[in-house]
């Protein structure tokens, strides 16, 4: 893969955080739910073990899944 596809695989990650889906904290590898994406760069985001709570959109990637 060479580097300008994978900037923009990038840019892809960062438009598809939606309301709902589930996503990953890049530094832990937890798994959060998304309860909510602000413009703004935060989002909140609900834990398995229960919480939810506020985190920066940089700290989250989506979880792709094909079906």
């Amino acid at each position: 893969m060479s580097v300008s596809e994978r900037l923009s695989l990038v840019d892809l990650h960062i438009a598809t955080l939606k309301q709902g889906t589930k996503a990953k904290i890049k530094h832990t590898g937890q798994i959060v739910e998304l309860i909510r994406v602000s413009k703004h760069g935060i989002s909140i985001v609900a834990f398995r073990t229960g919480g939810e709570y506020f985190i920066s959109n940089n700290f989250l990637e989506p979880i792709f899944t094909l079906h």
